[in-house]
């Protein structure tokens, strides 16, 4: 006996063609292999509402059921495969789920046409201008529909003329025979690609693409905190598509000048500062290089090479924020390169007094030695 197509889409067998087809609708996209990937029981389950649905949407077929039982050309032939035969099975899956949704079955109706490109464009930003949002404007080059035939790709005063091989839809289908009935598959018209039309007398500006090289100008905002190598998207601004295709994206990609003075660590930017041996020892105030001006950094006493001292909110701010990093100043010693005799003696006095080895200096072919001779005896 065969499957009850009614109970397999729940509906009673006086439903209208308009409650088959919603209860299909409903049904199959809840069952659909796409929404149910790697499920065998869904695949299952949509294969058998495909079938019901073959059966109740053919009136011939449907008054067979309702009158014996089965949608075969004679009745008790089989066990009632829907599966097989007359083309009602799971080969037309792709065709009906055309009907009852309006696309085609996996990847839906494609519009009569081509989407245009997306493009590249770099924008030079410095440290000091990513402290808060910057404009810039930037120049590159994209495909626009063409000024003489307004996209159109045929001489003014013509027009396109539908295509004959796919009658204006830019799409061709295939049916294949396979072990489960008959495929169909969807794709691009070879003759208009995709576009639905062909033109007998193109365009002598755009040789018939409907498209021209034009060279824009666009004013960028770029966000306060923006990373190196960014990209930013801006929507509708690459090449603009063939017929119904949409325009491309362009993608703004940020490079950020390096600056010698700072290192960027996140939000947070590092400098150096090179202090003397008594500024170390004694401590100081002393004046840095910040992004937007010197500042005034506390050396403390003691202060080690290679120590850091932390200035709040000297930084960068976050992506699209305001509260900024800080500003790291490593300490480095800054040990001259000459001292005269009265330095080395005073720096012996230093030593002494501190309880430490008295450095004798270097050979004469050492650092000192250089400087002032071997000392006579």
């Amino acid at each position: 006996m065969a499957q009850d197509p009614y109970a397999i889409l729940g509906v009673p067998r006086d439903a209208s063609g308009d409650q088959i087809k919603s209860a299909f609708r409903k049904l199959a996209r809840q069952y659909h292999p796409d929404v149910n990937p790697d499920n065998p029981q869904a695949e299952e389950k949509f294969k058998e509402l495909s079938s019901a649905y073959s059966i109740l949407s053919d009136p011939e077929k449907k008054a067979r059921f309702d009158q014996f039982g089965d949608a075969d050309e004679a009745p008790n032939t089989g066990p009632g495969d829907f599966f097989s035969g007359g083309g009602g099975g799971f080969g037309d899956i792709f065709g009906m789920m055309e009907e009852a949704f309006g696309f085609g079955g996996r990847g839906g109706r494609r519009s009569n046409g081509r989407d245009g490109e997306d493009h590249r464009a770099e924008v030079r930003v410095t440290l000091e201008e990513i402290l808060k949002p910057v404009e810039k404007t930037l120049t590159y080059k994209r495909m626009a529909r063409c000024s003489t035939c307004v996209g159109s790709g045929a001489t003014p005063g013509t027009s396109p003329e539908k295509c004959g091989t796919c009658g204006g839809a830019g799409m061709v289908t295939r049916v294949q025979q396979t072990i489960l009935g008959s495929m169909r598959t969807s794709m691009p018209c070879s003759s208009c690609q995709g576009s639905g039309k062909v033109i007998a007398h193109p365009c002598e500006s755009c040789r018939g693409k409907g498209l021209e090289l034009v060279t824009e100008k666009l004013t960028v905002t770029i966000p306060a905190g923006v990373e190196d190598e960014t990209a930013l998207r801006v929507t509708g601004k690459g090449s603009d598509g063939v017929g119904a295709g949409r325009p491309g994206d362009l993608y703004v990609v940020i490079d950020l000048q390096d600056d010698p003075r700072f290192e960027r660590h996140g939000r947070d930017l590092v400098t150096s500062f090179s202090m003397s041996f008594a500024q170390a020892v004694i401590g100081d105030t002393v004046a840095v290089q910040g992004l937007t001006g010197p500042l005034d950094v506390n050396i403390a006493p003691g202060t080690q090479p290679g120590d850091h001292q932390r200035v709040r909110g000297e930084g960068l701010p976050r992506l699209n924020g305001t509260n900024r990093g800080d500003l790291i100043v490593q300490c480095d010693l800054a040990v001259p390169k000459k001292v005269s005799e009265s330095e080395i003696e005073m720096l012996k006095k230093f030593a002494e007094s501190r309880g430490e080895p008295t450095p004798k200096g270097p050979e004469p072919s050492g650092f000192l030695g250089g400087i002032f001779g071997k000392k006579k005896k």
